[in-house]
């Protein structure tokens, strides 16, 4: 009986033991052995509790569209715009990862640990935030694209000079240029996506490039210097001819600082192709024979004259072998091209560049030039000290044997006419007001005296005696 009794009571607890185990399977079965998330799981605020892995991502994966075409970086700058959408950051997420993290909460241990994160998850929430990165060296990269389009580099004030222009000086203003900060703007668009911000608009920031020449850089600095003229009234028309051509050539030239005119190379060769007439000029002898370009020698005796009273250089410049009828001694100079070459050159020392103007008006040929006056209101006064006479030395007497110029001894032709020589200082005074406050020796010049050249014919002169009967066939001569 007893027997009977244990039998019944273990047969009891065996089968409640099967029970129980069964339905622990059960349990574990329905409740942890499955492939869809346990409960209170969240990722990026969406509960994926009975969704499979699959579910989650693509439901997931609808509302990471959603972001990206949400992603929009608008750059503008007045009435142009640039939009940048994910695809120019690179914008990526770490979905699949934390789906998969996510799937393996209450999977991970032995079977009561996995139980209790189970069971711990029903006061406790477990939330998953999703990280998502990004790229901006393709948009930096467009935005050097963008930089070399909106880039403007300064433009210069220029100023214009037309001689013959009724206002001779124009002035183009100045334009300032502008560099598209770069790294500004992408450090705006890199802080803004790291505070997540993908839907935004940043003005483009510019640097101001300014020009390097303003239209205040020409302020005072093309104010009339000097105008200076020489008489033509007594020059023949061929003779003033080739001196306003030559000086023609002068018109609208613009001196920069520091920069050497030169008389030769500007004006070139006189040559007959060139329109130069044949005029009177000082020969080897110290005579006066027509030549090609004769007479230009006063254009350059005028530059000379206005340059130095415009307080330029003139560093090479050479003086006629006599003085001139049409300046004062010492302020002539003389020009010859090709040999020997005999040249005036006029330096620029000036901050600022000087503008040329040359014309010719009432007998005269006039050069003016433009440019910055002299500092404390100076101005400039050229003086001349002739300071000695040198006796001319006698003639010397050449017969003409050829009858080139005299045939007969009582006849006598003056080809080099006698000249004194003379001693002059030339002065470049500065004046404020009234007051000499420098003075500048510019030249001490001697022209040396110069023996006239006389020919006497060589052939005694006929006598012819006036009882002889002409000879036969003069009668029509004499009448």
């Amino acid at each position: 009986m007893r027997g009977k009794k244990s039998f019944a009571y273990y047969f009891v607890i065996l089968i409640a033991a099967a029970l129980l185990f069964f339905g622990a399977v059960n349990i574990y079965e329905t409740r942890f052995n499955h492939d869809v998330f346990y409960g209170n799981i969240y990722i990026d605020g969406f509960p994926v509790e009975g969704l499979t892995r699959e579910e989650a991502l693509e439901q997931l994966g609808e509302a990471w569209q959603s972001r990206l075409e949400e992603v929009s970086i608008r750059l503008f700058h007045e009435d142009r715009d640039w939009i940048f959408d994910h695809e120019d950051i690179s914008l990526t997420t770490n979905l699949p990862e934390l789906v998969e993290k996510a799937y393996l909460t209450g999977r991970e241990g032995g079977l009561f640990a996995r139980i209790k994160e189970i069971a711990g998850r029903k006061d406790n929430p477990l939330y998953f935030v999703s990280q998502t990165t990004y790229k901006t060296d393709a948009l930096e990269k467009r935005l050097r694209e963008i930089a070399e389009d909106m880039n403007l580099e300064p433009v210069d004030a220029v100023l214009s000079f037309d001689p013959d222009a009724e206002e001779m000086f124009q002035i183009t203003r100045e334009e300032p240029g502008r560099t598209l900060q770069t790294e500004a703007v992408l450090g705006q668009i890199e802080a803004a996506l790291a505070r997540g911000e993908f839907n935004f608009s940043l003005p483009l920031s510019f640097e101001t490039k300014e020009a390097r020449v303003t239209a205040r850089d020409f302020a005072g600095k093309t104010e009339k210097l000097i105008t200076f003229g020489t008489d033509l009234s007594k020059s023949a028309p061929d003779r003033t001819h080739n001196i306003r051509t030559a000086a023609s050539q002068f018109n609208g030239i613009i001196l920069e600082p520091g920069e050497i005119l030169s008389f030769n190379r500007l004006v070139g060769e006189r040559t007959a192709e060139k329109g130069y007439r044949s005029a009177p000029m000082i020969v080897a002898d110290k005579s006066l024979q027509n030549a090609i370009g004769g007479g230009v020698s006063q254009a350059s005796t005028t530059l000379y004259n206005a340059a130095i009273r415009a307080g330029l250089d003139v560093i090479e410049f050479r003086r006629h072998s006599f003085p001139v009828s049409y300046i004062e001694k010492g302020l002539d100079t003389t020009v010859n091209l090709p040999a020997p070459e005999i040249d005036i050159k006029v330096k620029n020392t000036k901050d600022s560049p000087v503008y040329f103007r040359t014309y010719y008006a009432d007998q005269k040929i006039y050069f003016e030039i433009y440019g910055e006056p002299l500092p404390d209101g100076r101005t400039i006064r050229i003086r001349t000290e002739e300071y000695e006479t040198v006796p001319a030395p006698p003639d010397e007497i050449r017969q003409d044997q050829e009858g080139r110029y005299v045939t007969y001894k009582d006849e006598k032709y003056v080809h080099v006419p006698s000249r004194q020589g003379y001693k002059v200082r030339v002065y470049r005074e500065y004046l404020e007001g009234d007051k000499v406050v420098e003075t500048e020796l510019l030249d001490d010049h001697y022209y040396r005296p110069i023996a006239g050249i006389v020919y006497v014919g060589v052939k005694e002169r006929p006598v012819v005696n006036p009882e002889q009967p002409p000879a036969n066939g003069d009668e029509s001569a004499e009448g």
